[in-house]
């Protein structure tokens, strides 16, 4: 943990988030505008388009994933084993008796805000078999996780800017994620209807006063969300000033949980949360086997984004691309040319193949090899200046070359590239890509997808209160100006809109929050003590992520045991049970149980407290 948590200008509060003089009220539990539960609707193929090597068997792997939900069904021995799943993997019918006690005291000790956000984020088919919600602001931990249903990693910060288009003001009314693709949509003048996500046209100038622009950037700050910019107000002065020229949304958050990065980008494309879309988080369980989204290329993201349809419906002509790091940021972009009548989008990631961990990172430029049928690397993405001439900016800052940034060995950072220093480094890739490829450069209107993810690197690293955060944030303001005014340049002022957004928050360091970090090895190794005795050598824990937990449920059936009985032992673990390494229990806490809610997520339809739920419906 860094040592420094409150070293620098940065602020420890809550402080308003906002242009000058406007205070930001605390996000209305409840405030989230409630949808029509009806399913999406796909859009039918479009015309054949010519396809290549690899896209069939990904093809058959997406009709494999469109149709694993209506097989889901309720193990011998589940809770939920007399209970009916409809298409999609919800369980309707009634709770038992055991189930309906979960299901009560959650209502009763959970705000509803969490309640939703899990609900939106769970699929039955291919989420964990048991959601965790932790004590707030407790975590489970494997590390600095952001991936939470509460506010702190939830609240992000959205900003259009777009003189000629967007109608300048604060904008008070609480929306999610999933209210930006439509609102793309509109100002394109491409109706774009989601079950979840509605036009906020009231920060559109009247159609008859506005035209179409010729580029629409979408930009994600990587894990820069509320909480990170009220810790360090005076970090992003340009962000700030482009607030008080453009629409700024005070109360803005993921809407589903977790708040991680498939569920994040998945929700910006697509318009609908990961209980339509499917990418429930860093893992999906699809035809019984874990792995990650993108693993086999864009098919397992469920419903279409907005750059699929207009794309399609506008011929293939727009030019549509994203330059990022993850497959799995691409995915609010497009699926490319896997969606019907699609072609091979531009994108640009950096991701290590067949790495160990979800956000692992190669040293160059490149598409993976499930991601490569169905995109367009540009060739000439590795042979711009180096890594090493902004590393050397930033080990200059403190006014010595050294080899170090702060108290850091830069060498240790990835040779620079976890660094603030991969930011400028990122945007001339940016500049030139949209330079050489022609974005904007004609009246067909274009759509540029761009992920900056220094803060989120920064954050794992180092959480949202360590003095390097101040540093990402300011460079990543910086950057803004930038790219600002390269536009401006090169479109021209008045000729394209930009969304500046985040996918999640980032975690606080736990000596600031009051955090109780929960060892998520002692949960494992309490669930195969507890309930995998049989020494068959089959595990019984497939996977435990910060906010739920995938198991064998044929193992856990052989065993005698349920779901629910699982849930009520996990509900049941206190501070002394799980504390990590040295990190004891505040001396009367140790008997404190560490989650305020354990449910087996077949429960989640059939919350009593939740109307959006439907009792299992949509």
């Amino acid at each position: 943990m860094a040592p420094r948590v409150h070293e620098g200008s940065g602020s420890a509060g809550r402080a308003g988030l906002g242009p000058p003089g406007r205070a930001r009220r605390p996000l209305l539990l409840g405030g989230d505008p409630h949808r029509d539960a009806a399913a999406a609707a796909v859009p039918a193929g479009g015309p054949p388009v010519r396809r290549w090597a690899g896209a069939a068997a990904c093809l058959a792997l997406l009709v494999a994933a469109c149709t694993a939900g209506a097989e889901a069904t309720a193990p011998s021995g589940d809770p939920s084993a007399g209970a009916s799943p409809s298409a999609g993997g919800v369980v309707t019918g009634p709770l038992s008796g055991g189930e309906s006690a979960l299901a009560r005291a959650a209502c009763r000790d959970v705000p509803r805000e969490i309640l939703l956000r899990t609900w939106r984020g769970m699929r039955l088919d291919r989420s964990g078999d048991i959601q965790l919600i932790p004590k707030e602001p407790n975590f489970v931990n494997g590390g600095l996780t952001h991936a939470t249903p509460f506010d702190m990693t939830q609240d992000v910060p959205l900003l259009l800017y777009g003189p000629g288009f967007v109608r300048p003001g604060v904008y008070d009314r609480p929306i999610t994620l999933a209210d930006l693709a439509p609102t793309l949509g509109a100002i394109l003048r491409f109706p774009f209807d989601t079950p979840d996500g509605d036009p906020q046209t009231q920060a559109l100038l009247p159609e008859a006063e506005r035209g179409v622009p010729r580029l629409v950037v979408t930009v994600v700050w990587d894990s820069a969300g509320v909480d990170v910019l009220q810790r360090w107000p005076n970090d992003w002065p340009y962000l700030r000033s482009l607030s008080r020229r453009g629409a700024w949304f005070t109360h803005v958050t993921v809407g589903a949980s977790p708040s991680n990065t498939p569920v994040g980008h998945s929700i910006i494309g697509t318009g609908t949360f990961p209980r339509r879309n499917g990418f429930v988080d860093e893992y999906v369980r699809v035809n019984g086997r874990l792995q990650k989204p993108n693993e086999n290329g864009p098919g397992f993201l469920l419903t279409p984004t907005l750059a699929d349809l207009y794309d399609r419906a506008m011929g293939n002509r727009p030019k549509v691309g994203a330059v990022a790091t993850l497959s799995a940021h691409i995915m609010m972009m497009s699926h490319g040319a896997m969606w019907g009548g699609g072609d091979r989008d531009i994108a640009v990631t950096r991701e290590k193949e067949f790495g160990r961990t979800a956000g692992a990172e190669d040293v160059r430029w490149n598409l993976t090899g499930d991601m490569a049928p169905f995109y367009r690397l540009p060739p000439y993405v590795n042979d711009l200046p180096p890594l090493s001439e902004y590393v050397d900016e930033l080990d200059r800052a403190d006014g010595a070359l050294d080899g170090r940034w702060r108290d850091n060995d830069i060498a240790q950072l990835a040779n620079g590239f976890d660094t603030p220093a991969r930011t400028p480094f990122q945007e001339t890739l940016i500049e030139t890509v949209i330079e050489r490829e022609g974005f904007g450069a004609d009246d067909v209107p274009d759509l540029l997808f761009l992920n900056y993810k220094a803060i989120d690197t920064v954050g794992h690293l180092f959480s949202a209160d360590g003095i390097e955060m101040s540093d990402a944030v300011r460079v990543q303001d910086e950057t803004l100006r930038r790219l600002v005014a390269f536009l401006d340049e090169h479109v021209g002022h008045g000729e394209w809109v930009m969304a500046v957004t985040a996918d999640h928050g980032t975690q606080r360091d736990p000596a600031a929050s009051g955090a109780f970090m929960i060892d998520i090895n002692k949960l494992q190794a309490g669930l195969e003590a507890t309930f995998d005795d049989d020494g068959d050598g089959v595990p019984l824990v497939q996977k435990i992520r910060p906010t739920e937990i995938w198991l064998d449920r044929a193992e856990l059936a052989e065993g005698g045991h349920t779901l629910l009985e699982v849930s009520r032992w996990l509900g049941g673990l206190t501070q002394e049970q799980t504390f990590k390494n040295q990190d004891l229990p505040e001396p009367g806490r140790e008997r404190e149980r560490v989650f305020a809610a354990v449910l087996p997520s077949s429960i989640l339809d059939r919350l009593p407290c939740l109307a959006e739920a439907g009792a299992g419906e949509g």
